[in-house]
């Protein structure tokens, strides 16, 4: 995700794989925290789920220092000298081929070009294509990158992947002007975000994971937790709540069942759940005013 959440802060999402959170975070978490402090950002990475290949890495803080910290993040991964990976799971799999040395003349300066996967929702897209692709066309040439757009959404969502590849500070750059287009063009929406989830080591057991803003969760939970206790009896799964936020201000329900139909079920009444208590709230509001 690369959307603003005032005029002049952003918020990324950004798909890696294990290996690159690893190197991301560095050693006892160093990396990391040298990136939060020196751009003054909120920066974190998702919890591994069992079983799954792939983690979101969040970013948020003023558009400039949001787009340098990720900026940072390119150059911490293009320190690995090794050749592209191949994933099984195939959104880490970058779009976008390594640049030829007829690109490039300079071996070092190709060592220096990474690739971002930044996970945008569908809407999103459209405002950073522009009309008849002027402005992603506008975005290459002024910042002297290359983009594309995963043609699929992620899975179980309506997020898609935004690769650009080029210098870790022409990325940056970029970052900036797409922050800026959101800012302006991209309106709140109820598209379904991605999250990291996978079928079980356990065979047959399948796990969900809901993301659910912070202000909410003590409604969903219910009074002594009976709300959750009722949907977790009805649909036969077992719901763990995360004890704390993560850097976007949700705390992650995890639904796990012995099948897909029961995971999806609880996940539905969650969600509904949800919008019955936000319209409750609106509803609220309205009258008092």
């Amino acid at each position: 995700m690369a959307e603003s959440e005032s005029s002049n802060t952003a918020s990324h999402r950004v798909l890696v794989s294990l290996r690159e959170a690893a190197r991301i975070i560095g050693a006892q978490g160093a990396t990391i925290q040298e990136i939060r402090e020196s751009n003054k950002v909120k920066i974190g990475i998702s919890p591994h789920e069992r079983g799954c290949s792939d983690r979101i890495l969040t970013c948020s803080g003023s558009i400039q220092s949001a787009a340098n910290a990720i900026g940072d993040v390119i150059d911490v991964l293009n320190h690995e000298d090794q050749e592209p990976e191949e994933y099984t799971y195939k959104p880490l799999n970058f779009i976008l081929p390594t640049p030829s040395p007829d690109e490039i003349q300079d071996v070092e300066s190709i060592k220096r070009i990474g690739n971002l996967r930044l996970i945008v929702t569908n809407s999103e897209v459209s405002s950073i294509i522009g009309t008849q692709g002027s402005r992603i066309k506008s975005l290459i040439e002024k910042h002297g990158v290359k983009i594309v757009a995963s043609k699929n959404f992620l899975p179980d969502s309506q997020d898609r992947v935004v690769e650009i590849q080029g210098f870790p500070g022409s990325i940056a750059n970029c970052l900036v002007d797409i922050s800026e287009i959101l800012s302006k063009e991209a309106k709140p929406t109820h598209e379904k975000r991605y999250y990291p989830h996978t079928k079980s080591q356990e065979e047959g057991s399948v796990t969900k994971v809901v993301p659910i803003p912070v202000e909410y969760v003590g409604a969903l939970l219910g009074r002594g937790g009976n709300r959750v206790s009722s949907l977790r009896k009805y649909t036969k799964t077992k719901v763990i709540v995360s004890d704390e936020p993560n850097d976007e201000g949700e705390r992650l329900f995890t639904i796990t069942g012995n099948n897909q139909n029961s995971v999806k079920l609880a996940e539905t009444m969650l969600l509904k759940n949800l919008e019955t208590e936000k319209q409750r709230r609106e509803e609220k509001t309205v009258s008092k005013e």
